[in-house]
């Protein structure tokens, strides 16, 4: 998950986020640039290495092996995290924790480990961390480097993605 910040809010935060208006991608964009605002956020951009304040607030465990990229991350408790846009369907793996999500619909669910979630193409997820949590996943990949691979797997922007994804998607918005 790209960005992250200690908060106290309530879920509620996480509910305020889907209005009536626009994909749901654009409405975490605002979303995330109103939490950019706060002190204690920090952002990671995809393709860049993490700063010193990330790795120590959040550890990131990485792999590139045999065409694989696992990637291990810890979420501490009180934390929020914008994920990246996810360019490909994969699995998921929620080790240990309590969190409250916001889907691809707009709803709020709260989830505990473990489980194995499928991430499809197109899923952006925005957490509050109710324990500290760790979160797996494992995509293919033929980057040589973690920076490749990060490139390669998410984006900043839906308009990156397939047309066919993002019409879907819209789809989804509306129902």
């Amino acid at each position: 998950m790209e960005d992250l910040t200690l908060i106290d809010e309530p879920v509620e935060l996480l509910e305020g986020i889907n209005s009536n208006r626009g994909l749901i991608w654009e409405k975490i964009s605002e979303f995330k640039n109103q939490v950019a605002e706060f002190e204690g956020t920090f952002q990671h951009k995809a393709g860049t290495p993490q700063s010193d304040e990330m790795k120590s607030l959040c550890p990131l465990k990485q792999k590139l092996e045999n065409g694989l990229y696992t990637r291990e991350i810890l979420m501490p408790k009180g934390s929020l995290a914008i994920s990246f846009i996810h360019k490909q369907t994969h699995p998921s793996f929620f080790m240990s924790g309590e969190m409250s999500i916001l889907d691809d619909k707009g709803d709020v669910k709260r989830i505990k480990a473990p489980m194995v979630i499928e991430t499809e193409a197109g899923t952006q997820r925005v957490a509050l961390m109710h324990e500290d949590c760790v979160w797996v996943c494992v995509y293919r990949t033929d980057a040589k480097t973690f920076e490749e691979a990060e490139l390669d797997l998410y984006t900043d922007n839906y308009k990156n993605l397939p047309i066919e994804l993002i019409e879907k998607k819209k789809l989804l918005c509306h129902h």
